[in-house]
């Protein structure tokens, strides 16, 4: 799909669609939006989107569909669901779903789409609103291949870093992979952190030499200084949404019969933020709950 013609609906404008959308505006594409909630869809109205009124309308005007959604349930709801996507969809048409979503969910997703002849890609992102905010995405797509190179333009409006994965599914799986590090690095690194200043080293000395050593991680080098060290933990992305995130990687481990005792026990951790109610704050909470507990302060 390389020439700019075809029209994209986008079902999905929160914290992150919001900005991969106003992205795809800036490259040109012609877009269809849909949200529940009304204002982000009135602001990329101003920047040239047409509003559609239900998923189900925005599938009927569009040659591809993209979802960014929140978890498997919301995907499944909009795309298969009364009203939805499938309701609305052209023959020819291509359903890219964006969300960070259970892998076995997807590929149910797509082999029902399948039925109707639609092919669908599963394609979830890393880099969060920064790099959504930036066109830098990573994107991770599984699905047939030539539909894949036929969206890659489209991905290259909102993305950096493109990898094809393989089948329907193989994308989610990556993506699952990717969080789970992501989920365990954010606990590890707080522990130790915490650790280390307790015992009597300065933040700002510890940090510095971790920076530059083995110990070194996305988490400790952008994640944090962006958010928790300076004391913000207005998300962001959300505890809660690390807490579903692990739950997707502990699933798959269940199904895989691999043992991820780590992993297991981060999602524990979030399990408890989620039920605390701080689960709406930032994924980096987990540098607070130390503070908290042994009266510190991680901060610049």
């Amino acid at each position: 799909m390389s020439d700019r013609k075809e029209t994209i609906g986008f079902i999905g404008i929160g914290i992150m669609g919001k900005r991969m959308s106003s992205n795809l505006i800036k490259a040109g594409w012609p877009l269809i939006v849909y949200d529940i909630n009304p204002k982000p869809l009135e602001e990329l109205k101003e920047m040239g989107a047409t509003v559609g009124g239900s998923s189900k309308e925005v599938a009927a005007q569009s040659d591809v569909i993209i979802t960014m959604l929140p978890d498997s349930d919301d995907v499944e709801k909009v795309i298969l669901g009364e009203n939805g996507v499938m309701e609305g969809i052209k023959g020819d048409s291509i359903v890219i779903d964006m969300s960070t979503i259970d892998p076995s969910v997807s590929r149910r997703i797509s082999e029902t789409l399948l039925t109707k002849s639609i092919k669908m890609l599963d394609a979830p992102v890393s880099g969060g609103p920064e790099g959504a905010e930036a066109g830098t995405l990573s994107i991770m797509v599984g699905g047939d291949e030539q539909i894949f190179h036929k969206c890659e333009e489209i991905f290259k409006g909102m993305g950096k870093n493109i990898f094809y994965c393989g089948p329907n599914g193989n994308g989610a799986i990556v993506k699952s992979v990717n969080n789970l590090l992501a989920g365990t690095m954010a606990v590890i690194n707080a522990e130790a952190l915490a650790l280390g200043v307790k015992a009597g080293v300065d933040f700002k000395v510890l940090f510095d030499i971790i920076s530059v050593s083995t110990g070194r991680s996305v988490f400790l080098k952008n994640a944090a200084p962006m958010k928790a060290f300076k004391g913000d933990f207005e998300p962001g992305f959300m505890a809660n949404l690390m807490h579903k995130d692990l739950g997707i990687a502990v699933n798959l481990a269940r199904e895989q019969g691999v043992p991820i005792p780590v992993g297991a026990l981060s999602h524990q951790i979030f399990s408890q933020f989620k039920a605390s109610g701080v689960g709406i704050k930032d994924w980096t909470i987990t540098v607070k709950q130390y503070e908290d507990l042994l009266g510190i302060k991680l901060r610049f």
